[in-house]
């Protein structure tokens, strides 16, 4: 896994955008992989705590059989993650880290944890910066 820095702007409707530095998580192939197995291991435990259970061993098995396999196709594909965002709210002005999860893609919606206002956060027309 690498981690990797960037600064995105942070924008609101009708407010100057302000900037935020956002934390990724490189996935090599081993770590999805890794990712993939311990989901899909998960989908296997329930099935087989459900196999002794009358009549929901019908439904939950082939569910959380369905299911992990599902997940884990999905960890498969995530080559970038979030792992944190910090930023100003262009509306109050608070300094905050933002929760955000799952795949990297923008634009993101957030949400200020102070003035409950959605946030968008934007991709920028040149490629994404690195501070040092």
């Amino acid at each position: 896994m690498e981690v990797r820095f960037l600064e995105l702007p942070l924008t609101g409707f009708g407010v100057p955008s302000t900037s935020a530095r956002i934390e990724l998580l490189e996935l090599s192939r081993a770590d999805r992989l890794n990712r993939a197995a311990i989901t899909f291991g998960l989908g296997v435990a329930l099935a087989l705590i459900a196999i002794p259970i009358p009549l929901v061993h019908f439904v939950l098995v082939p569910a959380a059989l369905l299911l992990g396999g599902i997940l884990a196709l999905v960890r498969i594909r995530q080559q970038q993650i979030f792992r944190a965002a910090q930023g100003v709210c262009p509306f109050c002005g608070t300094q905050q880290s933002f929760s955000v999860m799952g795949k990297f893609k923008l634009p993101k919606r957030l949400d200020c944890g102070t003035c409950q206002r959605q946030l968008m956060l934007e991709p920028t027309s040149e490629p994404p910066r690195c501070p040092t």
